[in-house]
């Protein structure tokens, strides 16, 4: 028997349907910060853009998600926060600090960082080279966390094909990094 205090996803999305403001704010009490952290993650700078705008983009659709086909509405608001992430990311780039800024730094020096940004530009560019849907089922599965399962779900591809473009994506990744040296350097020359 359920608590009352608990959570009732398919409550709450039949709520809102229902136009209950309550219930809309549950809904985005609950989420926010699953799908901040997916814009952060995929759009940089303007994460809070793209947060903002997967909740109005939810508000807008919500009538689009099926409850009855066995998704989760988390997976559903995830897929969706991905996709408005990856579209804000598109549409802006970071924005450059001012030339007056005087901000105080206490952590290593540029000599000190230049080796892991340069093997972060490598990473970054190694991943960029991949299919798409190898690149976003890593994301997923890697820089997300999230199982294999919920990869298949988000992306709404069968749960084999989810891991073969992670095994694949994997191989083309280390292949790069080890054209360039950094896999060699990481592992010691090993």
């Amino acid at each position: 028997m359920a608590r009352a205090s608990e959570f009732n996803e398919k409550d709450v999305v039949a709520r809102c349907r229902a136009g209950e403001q309550e219930a809309w704010r549950e809904l985005v009490t609950r989420y926010q910060d699953m799908v901040y952290a997916v814009a952060r993650r995929v759009a940089g700078a303007a994460a809070e853009d793209a947060a903002q705008e997967t909740f109005l983009r939810v508000f807008r659709k919500l009538h689009t998600y099926r409850a009855d086909s066995g998704a989760k509405f988390s997976s559903w608001l995830y897929r969706v926060a991905y996709n408005v992430a990856c579209d804000v990311a598109g549409r802006r780039r970071e924005a450059a600090l001012p030339e007056d800024f005087e901000g105080r730094y206490d952590g290593p020096g540029p000599e000190d960082l230049a080796a892991g940004v340069e093997y972060q530009q490598v990473a970054r560019e190694a991943l960029a080279s991949l299919r798409p849907e190898y690149r976003d089922a890593l994301e997923l599965y890697y820089l997300m966390g999230k199982s294999y399962e919920q990869v298949a779900e988000i992306t709404a591809m069968p749960l084999g094909t989810v891991k073969s473009y992670i095994h694949r994506g994997k191989k083309a990744v280390l292949s790069s990094l080890r054209r360039t040296g950094v896999a060699d350097s990481l592992a010691g020359g090993m």
